[in-house]
């Protein structure tokens, strides 16, 4: 979990001080939100299908408890 915040940190450190990597992130994100709008709410759908996909194969553990 620290090694998570740790690299979380570092990652948001390097938006902050690079303007040009943090002008392609911004503008990536509202490429995406753009995206989502443009083909709703079949968009919605899809995006919670893939996340609670992925949280039911994260879960999954191929040795028994």
């Amino acid at each position: 979990m620290l090694r998570v915040f740790g690299l979380m940190g570092l990652a948001c450190g390097f938006v902050v001080i690079s303007q040009p990597f943090r002008m392609t992130v911004l503008h990536g994100i509202d490429a995406a939100v753009s995206s989502l709008n443009h083909y709703s709410p079949l968009s919605y759908i899809g995006l919670g299908i893939v996340f609670l996909g992925g949280a039911a194969l994260s879960l999954h553990s191929p040795r028994p408890h």
